[in-house]
């Protein structure tokens, strides 16, 4: 029998172990006791026999818990934890050391051994060297995390990771008990050839779970898991280029449903709705993932404006969907948005409904309850001619007056119009009384409008084509693109007669010269024009020298005919911190006047005008702290950063290219080499960025006519469109002519 009064202690004895010196067991309760063997070295008890059936003596404390001494030296350690209850995410930890079939005690028949790394019944730790310490403190944390000791298992786990930070199954135990999970995983993946090696050296079973997206939780066990787990908490916090590298090594798209799903998840997070139509579609089956897929491949479709098919597949996850599930509200919203885009607003009433009873301020729910009571002429009794059935893959109809109800997702019951939905009588309740009440609030005064102009899909697509074949500038096209999406949605609400907010029309474009700022502004001149924001296309271009006159009152006379000009247009300033010139000792009232018409005729003529002030990023920064009234007006800033050697490179191969010509291999490789080196050498933005490269390359040009004009006979096509390395270097030596080597351009 066990004696709980003292510590077993004994000498060593032969066929057993090393010390391993200076750790002691934690606390274990009694009823475990014949599941822990303390074999330490000490003079103060009589040699015990190494067998596991050895007594356990050890002080109790008034609970009956044993307590080992300070002074213990473990030497051995056998630990069989029972299967504990499923209290915690994923984790299925019954223990076996080996194939052996053992008795109620976890002993072998005959006491053989059970694996390797057993002396008896003890695992020998005395042959894993300095990680002995570290996996030692890793089997108690599993074992006090079986055992539901979770501050005692968060403990031992540390110790195991400070004593062995690359022991990938010690965070995968602080991951698991939801200990800091970002540095766990990351720590997990930094160490991931080692991820699974103490669970496969002990031969135990520890795992964790994470979120895949934003609401399935796999398992975190195998490496797959752990490189699926490390893709999705970069998608989590919206890290598109950590995003992109982690995809990149994961398994093919085709061969993994979850891996698929990470890229529909990351075509979610950029927008792009026809890639998230194509990754969702072999997903809407999957057991663990249709329903997400039918969500987003529903809401992308909405977002296409493909509402027929965006109908039976929200409908059919919205079936599958249990009520605890967060989706449900979402799912809800977009079948809502689908049935108004297929004129069934009287279905689409109940769903706004369901979802503002949840969640009063998830998106434009408020307006679009409003919205319809007003547009439709709803007041409560909807009409069952209405709720059409929705056909869905493989079934007959989804009638949602039959079985569904659509209004609180309640399956097997009867949709009663103006029964269940409302109150008794066929008035509204009191909620959708609320709810177009609050609605209606900020509609009395009307909702801002936009121009009734034509749109023209084709000329939008062709803008922003020409935006996408710019070298470079992605922080600038994700942000002109964004602007472009949110203008077309305004004007896709107006038309729908939803209230909007009016559309950002003034900019500023901050960045060194030659960065393509008057060609992005011509550019988003055509986005205005396409959506039918702007009556033209055209731009003027304007400095300080256009907008300001030669005495005080002619200033405003040639500031309007200048505004005038630009009206349905764009009107693009550069330099426009020229404006506001400090240096004059009674202040710049020029340029000062020249402002305030600006700002006046911004603010009058906002439907008709776009007003965009490009500079140097400290100039613009200068003139915004010093007008509050711009700061006010231009609150949308676009920064436009300097381009870097291989985005000069393509430059320069676009601007062959675009004229029939093109670099040869030597050329070529000495292009890149110049660019290089100017941007290395802290002198492009004094060059001009772009500028620099288009003045090189019609340098070269006139270099290279010069060199054939001297050949006998006539050139060859391959001659006239070829540039050559002579070409090249003479150009670059006549542009930076005049320069000590050590002087950077303008010197």
């Amino acid at each position: 029998m066990c004696d709980r009064s003292t510590v077993a202690r004994r000498r060593e004895a032969p066929g057993c172990s090393p010390v391993i010196g200076g750790f002691v067991l934690p606390f274990v309760p009694f009823a475990y006791a014949r599941r822990f063997q303390l074999l330490t070295q000490s003079d103060r008890f009589g040699p015990l026999p190494c067998s596991p059936c050895a007594s356990l003596r050890a002080p109790a404390d008034s609970r009956g818990t044993l307590r080992p001494t300070a002074e213990a030296q473990v030497r051995c350690l056998s630990v069989r934890s029972p299967a504990r209850p499923e209290a915690r995410h994923h984790v299925n930890s019954r223990h076996q050391y080996g194939g052996s079939a053992k008795d109620a005690d976890g002993h072998t028949p005959g006491g053989a051994p059970t694996g390797a790394g057993f002396v008896g019944d003890v695992m020998d730790f005395g042959t894993q060297g300095a990680s002995a310490p570290a996996d030692l403190a890793w089997l108690r944390g599993v074992d006090a995390y079986t055992m539901g000791a979770y501050p005692q298992a968060e403990e031992e786990f540390r110790t195991a990771v400070r004593l062995d930070p690359g022991m990938a199954d010690g965070w995968l135990g602080l991951h698991a008990l939801r200990v800091d999970t970002t540095t766990a995983l990351l720590r997990m993946y930094r160490h991931r050839d080692r991820f699974g090696e103490q669970r496969t050296r002990h031969r135990r079973t520890l795992n964790s779970w994470y979120w895949l997206g934003w609401w399935v939780q796999p398992v975190l066990e195998s490496p797959r898991d752990l490189l699926l787990a490390h893709a999705s908490h970069w998608l989590d916090g919206r890290h598109v280029p950590d995003l992109d590298r982690a995809l990149a090594g994961l398994p093919p798209v085709d061969t993994d449903p979850q891996v698929r799903f990470l890229h529909a998840c990351r075509a979610y997070l950029v927008k792009d709705w026809e890639q998230l139509v194509r990754h969702t579609d072999p997903l809407i089956d999957d057991h663990a993932l249709g329903i997400e897929a039918g969500l987003f491949g529903g809401m992308a479709r909405v977002r296409l404006e493909m509402y027929g098919q965006a109908e039976p597949l929200l409908a059919a996850a919205l079936m599958r969907c249990r009520s605890e599930q967060p989706q449900r509200k979402e799912l809800r919203y977009w079948l809502a948005r689908a049935h108004e885009g297929t004129g069934r607003s009287a279905a689409a009433l109940p769903l706004y409904r369901a979802v503002h009873r949840v969640d009063p301020a998830f998106m434009d729910t408020s307006a679009r309850l409003a919205a319809i009571a007003d547009y439709d002429g709803i007041d409560g009794a909807d009409d069952p001619s209405d709720f059409a059935p929705v056909t869905l893959a493989g079934a007959d109809a989804l009638d949602y007056s039959d079985g569904y109800d659509t209004a609180y997702g309640t399956e097997g019951g009867d949709l009663k119009v103006g029964t269940d939905t409302d109150p008794p009588g066929g008035g509204q309740s009191p909620e959708a009384d609320a709810v177009r009440e609050k609605a209606l609030i900020p509609a009395q005064a009307g909702p801002p409008t936009l121009p009734t102009g034509p749109a023209d899909p084709a000329l939008l697509q062709e803008a922003l084509a020409e935006l996408e074949r710019m070298v470079g500038l992605e922080p600038v096209k994700r942000q002109v693109k964004a602007l472009s999406a949110q203008l077309r949605m305004a004007r896709l609400r107006a038309d729908k007669g939803l209230p909007v907010q009016p559309p950002k029309r003034h900019f500023v474009f901050s960045g060194p010269s030659g960065t393509g700022k008057t060609t992005v502004a011509r550019i988003l001149g055509r986005v205005f024009y396409a959506l039918g924001l702007l009556g033209g296309d055209h731009l003027v271009e304007a400095q300080r020298a256009d907008l300001v006159g030669e005495f005080l009152g002619q200033t405003a006379v040639k500031a309007n005919e200048l505004i005038d000009s630009a009206l349905g247009g764009v009107l693009f300033v550069d330099e426009a911190y020229a404006l506001s010139n400090s240096g004059y000792s009674k202040g710049d009232a020029y340029g000062d006047e020249a402002l305030q018409v600006l700002l006046k005729r911004a603010e009058d003529n906002r439907d008709h005008l776009v007003v965009i002030l490009a500079g140097y990023p400290e100039g613009m920064d200068r003139l915004l702290a010093a007008n509050p009234g711009l700061s006010s007006r231009f609150t949308t800033r676009v920064d436009f950063p300097s381009y870097r050697p291989l985005e000069l490179t393509a430059i320069g191969e676009v601007l062959a290219a675009e004229n029939g010509d093109h670099w040869d291999a030597e050329s070529l490789d000495e292009l890149r080499s110049i660019s290089g080196h100017v941007v290395d050498q802290g002198w492009i933005d004094e060059l001009g960025n772009g500028r620099f490269l288009r003045t090189l390359y019609e340098k070269s040009c006139a270099y290279r006519d010069l060199r054939l004009s001297g050949y006998p006979g006539e050139p060859s096509r391959e001659d006239l469109a070829t540039l050559r390395l002579p070409d090249l270097m003479q150009a670059y030596g006549e542009v930076l002519s005049g320069r000590g080597p050590g002087d950077p351009p303008g010197v």
